[in-house]
């Protein structure tokens, strides 16, 4: 069985979709209540991953982005040099993978394809790069991929950071 990352369709009916956890509330809540209707509404673009065995395509995980901006005093922790007053990025909204298929590196193939995303729009669209909230448990995740956090470690509670277009690989 193999893995591969497709362009969120919020028609299809994935296999495992309603049995999605990743064992995060609120991630799990999001998949369930609000995943296709916000994509429907294009409120933003979702990718899923999906375990090809073949035959059928389970729901593995997905990530969601949308255009976003973020004040420039915001972004205090990084070098600004003559920034506008607001800054065009990208937000990662969710991003989660199911617990029976964690610690396969799933995040990081998930990750990096948004990566590859934000890049390639970025010369499209102006960005200067890519914002998230961390919840704790993703935090160092998200640290060792290069953000950096935007108000320091808030956990328990969601803390913002930042990756730079410069350092996107």
């Amino acid at each position: 069985m193999s893995f591969c990352i497709a362009r969120f369709d919020p028609g299809a009916k994935y296999q495992g979709y309603n049995q999605f956890d990743c064992q995060h509330a609120v991630i799990n809540k999001f998949v369930k209540d609000s995943l296709k209707k916000q994509v429907k509404q294009g409120l933003s673009v979702a990718y899923a991953l999906l375990e090809d065995d073949g035959t059928t395509q389970r729901f593995a995980g997905f990530f969601t982005i949308a255009s976003h901006t973020i004040a420039l005093s915001a972004l205090g922790a990084l070098q600004r040099g003559g920034l506008p007053k607001t800054i065009p990025c990208v937000r990662l909204i969710m991003l989660g993978v199911h617990h029976a298929d964690a610690g396969q590196g799933l995040g990081l193939q998930l990750m990096n394809h948004a990566l590859d995303i934000v890049k390639v729009g970025a010369q499209s669209i102006g960005s200067y790069g890519l914002y998230l909230d961390a919840d704790a448990g993703a935090f160092g995740f998200y640290q060792k991929l290069g953000f950096v956090p935007l108000e320091g470690d808030k956990s328990p509670a969601p803390s913002p950071m930042f990756l730079p277009m410069s350092a996107i690989p």
